[in-house]
Protein backbone atom coordinates (compact mmCIF):
# COMPACT_ATOMS: atom_id res chain seq x y z
CA UNK A 1 0.00 0.00 0.00
CA UNK A 2 1.36 3.20 -1.06
CA UNK A 3 0.21 6.58 0.67
CA UNK A 4 0.30 8.70 -2.52
CA UNK A 5 -0.81 8.61 -6.36
CA UNK A 6 1.66 10.12 -8.28
CA UNK A 7 5.52 8.99 -9.27
CA UNK A 8 5.90 7.26 -5.60
CA UNK A 9 3.32 5.36 -6.33
CA UNK A 10 4.20 4.67 -10.15
CA UNK A 11 7.65 3.50 -9.38
CA UNK A 12 6.71 1.04 -6.29
CA UNK A 13 3.72 -0.04 -8.60
CA UNK A 14 6.56 -1.32 -11.02
CA UNK A 15 8.78 -2.62 -8.73
CA UNK A 16 6.03 -4.88 -6.88
CA UNK A 17 4.73 -5.75 -10.24
CA UNK A 18 8.45 -7.41 -11.35
CA UNK A 19 7.62 -9.43 -8.23
CA UNK A 20 4.66 -10.07 -8.78
CA UNK A 21 2.78 -8.40 -5.75
CA UNK A 22 0.13 -6.22 -5.85
CA UNK A 23 0.48 -2.68 -5.15
CA UNK A 24 -2.06 -0.09 -4.34
CA UNK A 25 -2.17 3.35 -3.88
CA UNK A 26 -4.46 4.29 -0.91
CA UNK A 27 -5.07 7.95 -2.76
CA UNK A 28 -3.21 10.72 -0.14
CA UNK A 29 -2.68 10.45 3.07
CA UNK A 30 -6.43 11.50 3.96
CA UNK A 31 -7.89 8.22 2.93
CA UNK A 32 -5.35 6.30 4.22
CA UNK A 33 -6.19 5.76 7.55
CA UNK A 34 -9.73 4.68 6.88
CA UNK A 35 -8.37 2.31 3.96
CA UNK A 36 -5.49 0.74 6.61
CA UNK A 37 -8.34 0.20 9.30
CA UNK A 38 -10.58 -2.14 6.74
CA UNK A 39 -7.32 -4.06 6.12
CA UNK A 40 -6.99 -7.83 7.19
CA UNK A 41 -3.94 -9.19 5.05
CA UNK A 42 -0.59 -8.62 6.08
CA UNK A 43 -0.19 -4.95 4.25
CA UNK A 44 3.47 -3.05 4.15
CA UNK A 45 2.67 0.35 4.36
CA UNK A 46 4.90 2.90 2.34
CA UNK A 47 3.91 6.77 3.10
CA UNK A 48 5.94 10.08 3.10
CA UNK A 49 6.09 10.38 6.46
CA UNK A 50 6.74 14.48 5.99
CA UNK A 51 3.23 14.59 5.12
CA UNK A 52 1.90 13.22 8.56
CA UNK A 53 3.39 15.64 11.10
CA UNK A 54 0.70 15.92 13.76
CA UNK A 55 -1.10 12.89 12.39
CA UNK A 56 1.92 10.63 12.87
CA UNK A 57 0.69 9.57 16.90
CA UNK A 58 -2.65 8.49 15.38
CA UNK A 59 -0.82 6.50 12.60
CA UNK A 60 1.53 4.50 15.02
CA UNK A 61 -1.65 3.56 17.24
CA UNK A 62 -3.06 2.03 14.54
CA UNK A 63 -0.34 0.01 13.35
CA UNK A 64 0.49 -0.74 17.19
CA UNK A 65 -3.46 -2.09 17.09
CA UNK A 66 -3.48 -3.96 13.70
CA UNK A 67 -0.67 -6.20 14.00
CA UNK A 68 -0.54 -6.85 10.06
CA UNK A 69 0.55 -3.56 9.00
CA UNK A 70 4.14 -3.06 8.51
CA UNK A 71 5.56 0.95 8.05
CA UNK A 72 8.17 2.67 6.01
CA UNK A 73 7.67 6.43 6.39
CA UNK A 74 10.48 8.03 4.25
CA UNK A 75 10.40 11.58 4.51
CA UNK A 76 9.16 11.43 1.03
CA UNK A 77 9.62 9.38 -2.16
CA UNK A 78 11.76 12.46 -3.61
CA UNK A 79 13.79 12.21 -0.02
CA UNK A 80 14.69 8.64 -1.07
CA UNK A 81 15.86 9.38 -4.18
CA UNK A 82 17.83 12.51 -3.71
CA UNK A 83 19.13 9.87 -0.32
CA UNK A 84 19.88 7.68 -3.12
CA UNK A 85 22.21 9.42 -5.10
CA UNK A 86 20.94 8.82 -8.03
CA UNK A 87 21.54 12.79 -8.75
CA UNK A 88 25.17 12.92 -7.76
CA UNK A 89 25.65 16.23 -6.51
CA UNK A 90 27.84 17.65 -3.49
CA UNK A 91 25.03 20.52 -2.28
CA UNK A 92 22.20 17.56 -2.25
CA UNK A 93 24.62 15.24 0.20
CA UNK A 94 25.15 18.16 2.46
CA UNK A 95 21.59 19.62 2.80
CA UNK A 96 20.75 15.99 3.54
CA UNK A 97 22.66 15.87 6.31
CA UNK A 98 20.95 18.92 7.88
CA UNK A 99 18.21 19.73 6.04
CA UNK A 100 16.60 22.27 8.90
CA UNK A 101 19.13 24.73 7.98
CA UNK A 102 17.91 24.93 4.49
CA UNK A 103 14.30 24.41 5.10
CA UNK A 104 12.84 27.84 5.37
CA UNK A 105 9.18 27.53 6.72
CA UNK A 106 8.08 30.25 5.27
CA UNK A 107 8.58 29.14 1.75
CA UNK A 108 7.66 25.60 2.31
CA UNK A 109 4.89 24.43 3.70
CA UNK A 110 6.21 20.86 4.58
CA UNK A 111 9.50 19.34 4.06
CA UNK A 112 8.28 17.21 1.39
CA UNK A 113 7.39 20.04 -0.66
CA UNK A 114 11.21 21.27 -0.34
CA UNK A 115 12.42 17.79 -1.24
CA UNK A 116 9.85 17.69 -4.23
CA UNK A 117 11.64 21.12 -5.39
CA UNK A 118 14.76 20.49 -4.94
CA UNK A 119 14.82 17.45 -7.00
CA UNK A 120 12.82 19.33 -9.59
CA UNK A 121 15.29 22.11 -9.50
CA UNK A 122 18.48 19.62 -9.97
CA UNK A 123 17.18 17.60 -12.60
CA UNK A 124 15.42 20.67 -14.55
CA UNK A 125 17.03 20.01 -18.02
CA UNK A 126 18.60 16.87 -17.31
CA UNK A 127 17.82 13.42 -19.36
CA UNK A 128 16.22 12.49 -15.37
CA UNK A 129 14.12 15.76 -15.17
CA UNK A 130 11.50 14.72 -12.33
CA UNK A 131 7.85 15.47 -12.03
CA UNK A 132 5.71 14.65 -9.32
CA UNK A 133 2.87 13.58 -11.25
CA UNK A 134 4.38 11.04 -13.23
CA UNK A 135 7.28 9.01 -13.19
CA UNK A 136 10.29 9.66 -15.09
CA UNK A 137 11.17 6.21 -16.63
CA UNK A 138 14.68 7.01 -15.71
CA UNK A 139 14.13 6.36 -12.21
CA UNK A 140 12.98 2.81 -13.37
CA UNK A 141 16.42 1.92 -14.86
CA UNK A 142 17.82 -1.43 -12.91
CA UNK A 143 20.84 1.09 -11.88
CA UNK A 144 18.76 4.05 -10.06
CA UNK A 145 15.86 1.61 -8.98
CA UNK A 146 18.86 -0.38 -7.11
CA UNK A 147 19.62 2.48 -5.87
CA UNK A 148 16.43 3.92 -4.68
CA UNK A 149 15.57 0.68 -3.14
CA UNK A 150 18.75 0.01 -1.03
CA UNK A 151 17.25 1.73 1.84
CA UNK A 152 14.05 -0.25 1.75
CA UNK A 153 15.23 -3.37 0.63
CA UNK A 154 14.04 -5.34 3.99
CA UNK A 155 10.52 -4.87 3.09
CA UNK A 156 9.86 -5.98 -0.97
Amino acid sequence: MVEDSNSGYDFFRAVYAENNILCNSAGGKTKLFSVIQTMEEEVCMIADGAAFGPEMEKLYSLAEQKKNIKMYLPESFEWMILNAGVVQEKEIMEILKEPEKYIESQKYFSWERFFTNLLIEKTDGTYMKYQKSKLNPGYLHEKNKRMILSSVREIL
